[in-house]
C-alpha cells in the first residue's frame, strides 16, 4: 500500500488508559512542531484572496487593540471565527460575597469559543485530503533506553559546546520536549546527580557537574 503524502499529519501516543489486557490505549495528535505565522498565512492568502502584503498584519493589528480595550470592559467579542471574552477569578478564597472588592479580583486570561461556520471550513478542507500517518517513535520506549539516551545527551552537549536545553536534547533522541524536560531533570537530581539546570537570561540550560 502507497504511503499517503497528503492530509493532516498526525501521531499516535500511549495513553494513561488502559485495555482489557492492561496495554495502554492510543490517542492521536496533530503532528507536533506544526506553525505558521500570520506573515506565513497571509501570504497564502495572497495568492487565494488577492489581498496586499501588510493586509492582514494591519487588520489583526487593528481587531487587538479594539478587542484588548472592549474586553477590558467585560465584552465578548464575536467574529466570524468565534468568540473571545475575559477569564477573571478571585485572588483569594472567599464565601461571604459581601467581602469581596474590586481589588480582589484579576483577569486570569481569555476564553475562545469557535462557531459552527468556522468549523464547518475546516470540516470541508479535512474532509477533502484526510490524514496521514506520522510514525515516531514512542517516548516511553526511548526513556527505557538509557544507552541511547547517554549517547543523545553526549552528542547534544558537544554540538552546544558544552551545554544542552530541552529542545536540543529532544532532537537528537526522539523525545517530544515533555519527556526530554523529565529526563534532563532527572539527571539533575540524587546523590549521582550528572547535570546542573542553570538560567540564562530567558533560556533553561543543563551542563554537566
Amino acid at each position: 500500500m502507497p504511503i499517503k503524502k497528503d492530509g493532516m499529519p498526525f501521531e499516535a501516543h500511549p495513553s494513561p488508559m488502559k485495555d482489557e489486557n492492561g496495554e495502554n490505549l492510543l490517542y492521536v495528535k496533530p503532528e507536533s512542531g506544526l506553525r505558521m505565522s500570520l506573515h506565513d498565512i497571509e501570504g497564502w492568502c495572497i495568492g487565494q484572496n488577492a489581498i496586499r502584503r501588510g493586509d492582514m498584519e494591519r487588520v489583526f493589528d487593528a481587531f487587538k487593540d479594539g478587542a484588548a480595550y472592549w474586553m477590558s470592559r467585560g465584552f465578548r467579542i464575536e467574529t466570524p471565527i468565534g468568540i473571545f471574552a475575559p477569564k477573571i477569578g478571585l485572588k483569594r478564597k472567599e464565601t461571604n460575597p459581601d467581602k469581596i472588592k474590586h481589588d480582589d479580583v484579576e483577569l486570569v486570561g481569555i476564553d475562545y469559543q469557535s462557531v459552527k461556520p468556522f468549523e464547518k471550513e475546516i470540516i470541508i478542507n479535512v474532509s477533502s485530503e484526510g490524514f496521514r500517518y506520522v510514525r515516531k517513535p514512542v517516548s516511553s520506549r526511548i526513556m527505557n533506553n538509557l544507552e541511547h539516551l547517554e549517547k543523545a545527551l553526549r552528542e547534544s552537549i558537544k554540538a552546544n559546546h558544552g551545554y544542552t536545553t530541552v529542545s536540543s536534547f529532544a532532537a537528537y533522541s526522539g523525545l517530544t520536549e515533555h519527556s526530554a524536560r523529565k529526563q534532563l531533570d532527572r539527571w539533575c537530581y540524587g546523590d549521582k546527580a550528572r547535570l546542573m539546570r542553570s538560567r540564562v537570561s530567558r533560556a533553561i540550560i543543563y551542563t554537566e557537574i
